[in-house]
């Protein structure tokens, strides 16, 4: 290991030498220091990570404006056709080339974070994690989205921030010691949910919450880096945005408190209904053996999403233009019962296929659903005050976490007066949801990229 680390430094010296003998010296005095070593590939992953992120935003924003055109301007069975026939792409190029890409990407973070990078575990943090699991990453879910996928993109961008991360993790371990892995995945993760929100408040809690509570004190001044470095490029070439607009709110008061727990306990349970519904029908198509077998539940979910987008193009992709234009301009008229239903069907039917894909916006989209119906049944005064809630509440019944759920959300729409409302909706969510399960979605998800003889640390 020495050698290949004097081998690999040796190169490295040999490739600064070739420029300017001033730049040369300088760059040679910062890496005297094994330390700098790990300061610059912290930078350099996130710049990284950051464009990677961008890319992949605006090719999944392409592909569901592709979709949406082929449902509103085509015959039905050009969609019945077009749909299945994408949703087995973005299956088999993951069953093909890196069966790791599946699905959301979160509960793979999680179990590479939770494992040490040592002995056999390497191996399956290393696969985890590699450039071909991004790439496979990406393909799925473009292909996903094109067949009319009701999929999001942000589970993935944490996954391929990771990756990035780590690729650059396994640079500097050649000629540092000094290299943490937990500190390069929590940073990873949180440098992609920044750069997909533009919510770096969002991705550091995140981190904390659902990543980092172990590991905190040895990875906060990467943490921190890490996204201000990755979020400064998405803003750079995004510019700076509220990822949901800026919403009119009625004056929040007290008499917004009985909206507020009783969204949380109507989305809190909702959510965590929907993760088990997930889980017991992936424990059925886990049975599944044969290929012929894969192949034909694949397209059938297509079909089946051909089918909802054909009713509602709404049901279709991550949903957040549905959400933005609710609330920034509300109607009676816009605001449909069965949409969340439909969401929440559309969105189960898509992560079954076995693709890669997200369920973290389809999860706020469900939440802003049922957060309307909520408002129009009780005719209340805080309509968008409710959506918001809604959002917040049911993604905290899936992932529960209930303080990223309302920092995101509060983030992307910066309406810190309404920050208490938020708070209890989330906490309440919180509390109920545990009475249908005790565990989140990905961390059920996440032993499923464990040893099966793992035993997690006491």
């Amino acid at each position: 290991m020495a050698s290949s680390k004097n081998r690999y430094q040796a190169q490295l010296e040999s490739l600064i030498d070739r420029l300017p003998k001033k730049l040369a010296d300088n760059i040679k005095n910062i890496l005297s220091d094994p330390a700098n070593y790990q300061t610059l590939g912290l930078w350099t992953s996130a710049v990284v990570a950051a464009l990677v992120s961008v890319i992949f935003a605006k090719l999944f924003r392409y592909a569901e404006m592709v979709f949406a055109n082929i449902v509103e301007n085509s015959e039905y069975h050009v969609v019945f056709l077009f749909s299945p026939l994408f949703f087995v792409g973005a299956w088999l190029i993951v069953h093909l080339y890196a069966p790791e890409a599946a699905g959301s990407g979160i509960p793979q973070i999680m179990a590479a974070n939770e494992l040490e990078y040592s002995g056999d575990n390497k191996k399956i943090i290393d696969r985890l994690l590699s450039l071909r699991t991004s790439l496979v990453k990406i393909i799925s879910a473009i292909l996903c989205v094109l067949g009319g996928g009701a999929i999001g993109r942000e589970g993935p961008t944490l996954q391929l921030s990771a990756s990035i991360f780590h690729f650059f993790s396994c640079q500097v371990r050649r000629v540092s010691n000094n290299v943490n892995e937990h500190t390069w995945v929590v940073a990873g993760a949180a440098s992609g949910l920044a750069s997909a929100f533009n919510t770096p408040l969002g991705g550091i809690v995140y981190a904390i919450e659902e990543l980092g509570l172990v590991h905190f004190h040895k990875v906060r001044t990467a943490l921190i880096s890490g996204v201000i470095v990755s979020g400064l490029v998405a803003q750079w070439i995004l510019g700076s945005y509220l990822f949901l607009g800026f919403p009119q709110l009625s004056e929040v008061s007290f008499s917004a408190i009985p909206f507020a727990l009783l969204t949380g306990l109507l989305t809190g349970i909702s959510g965590a209904l929907f993760s088990k519904i997930l889980l017991f029908l992936i424990a059925k198509r886990q049975k599944l053996k044969k290929m012929p077998q894969f192949i034909l539940w694949t397209a059938t979910c297509g079909i089946l999403m051909a089918g909802l987008a054909t009713f509602d193009i709404r049901s279709s992709g991550t949903g957040i233009d549905t959400v933005s234009h609710m609330l920034s301009s509300y109607a009676p008229s816009d605001t449909s019962y069965y949409f969340p239903v439909l969401r929440f069907i559309g969105t189960i039917i898509s992560y079954l296929s076995g693709a890669a894909g997200g369920i973290f916006s389809p999860s706020l989209t469900i939440g802003a659903g049922i957060g309307a119906v909520i408002s129009d049944v009780l005719h209340s005064d805080f309509h968008n005050l409710i959506i918001l809630l809604g959002m917040i509440g049911f993604l905290t019944g899936v992932t529960r976490t209930p303080f990223t759920s309302f920092i995101l959300v509060l983030e992307m729409t910066d309406r810190h007066a309404a920050i208490f409302p938020m708070m209890m909706t989330a906490i309440v969510a919180q509390w109920i949801a545990g009475f249908v399960d005790d565990f989140s979605f990905y961390e059920h998800m996440k032993k499923k990229y464990l040893p099966a003889n793992y035993q997690p640390p006491t």
